[in-house]
């Protein structure tokens, strides 16, 4: 039989869980695609500025 509770059963996995969430959180981060580059403005041209 186990000297240990049910509740601190529960305790140690809940912090088990927090550790992991954290963890998983920094070494896990999503990989998103690179935006694509945008086109460059074309120049405003006045009438008659040649």
């Amino acid at each position: 039989m186990t000297p240990y509770t049910p509740a601190w059963h529960a305790l140690e996995e809940a912090i088990e869980r927090a550790w992991l969430d954290d963890w998983a959180r920094l070494h896990c981060t999503p990989v998103t695609p690179e935006p694509q580059p945008q086109a460059p403005a074309r120049a405003l041209t006045t009438a008659g500025s040649h």
